[in-house]
């Protein structure tokens, strides 16, 4: 694949880039897949320190902080050093990646933000994160919905599970209108309320009917 739509910065001391392009282009084709388009100008810098991460991010970053997105650009941590900087192992490198470049693709194709556990779920089903992540409890998702309450649980697993849970339900196409119908008809930021009417409106379903149908299917792995 001759991916022309990213361009990225690494250390040449440290990295490969032949080795650099194979995984972008192999992580950007998953999202090319699921979308069906593409998005140019996309750019990636590749991290070394912990401390960079910081001064991206403009805090002390947590451990498990290994990739950053805004507008079109990503930082993340060079696959080279992904599991000395964090407490992820290396093989969780190209599942990031790929979530990372999704987040790109629903916010440029889709243009929402809200839901946050939709938002990150969607991220996540497209990187099939689903299949690394066991979850071990399960938030009402009105607490999940704001960057606030998400921030305080951040329950990335019951994100991933339910988004894959509605991807088998309403199937992609559906899920992918309803995304870009719910930021036109209700707003990129939102009451949790404003969302589950306009979800019932979509799918012709309660949104706690689904929630209910989703429960049926997981088991509760514990801590």
């Amino acid at each position: 694949m001759n991916n022309k739509n990213i361009a990225f910065e690494f250390d040449p001391e440290i990295d490969s880039k032949l080795n650099l392009k194979k995984i972008v282009d192999k992580d950007y084709l998953k999202n090319k897949k699921f979308f069906n388009k593409n998005i140019s100008d996309i750019k990636i810098t590749f991290l070394y320190t912990r401390s960079q991460m910081d001064k991206i991010c403009n805090q002390k970053t947590p451990n498990w902080l290994v990739g950053y997105t805004k507008d079109k650009q990503i930082y993340i941590f060079s696959p080279s050093v992904f599991d000395k900087v964090s407490n992820h192992p290396a093989t969780d490198f190209s599942y990031i990646l790929t979530h990372e470049i999704a987040h790109i693709f629903s916010n440029n194709l889709l243009g929402f933000y809200y839901p946050k556990w939709l938002h990150e779920g969607i991220a996540g089903y497209v990187a099939e994160q689903y299949k690394i992540r066991k979850i071990r409890k399960i938030d009402k998702f009105s607490k999940l919905h704001d960057s606030k309450n998400w921030n305080k649980l951040i329950n990335y697993p019951q994100a991933f599970l339910f988004t894959k849970y509605l991807v088998n339900t309403f199937g992609k196409e559906k899920i992918l209108e309803f995304l870009k119908q719910l930021s036109k008809n209700v707003g990129r930021h939102h009451y949790p309320k404003d969302f589950f009417r306009f979800f019932k409106k979509f799918f012709k379903i309660k949104f706690n009917q689904a929630v209910l149908g989703w429960k049926k299917t997981i088991k509760i792995k514990q801590c």
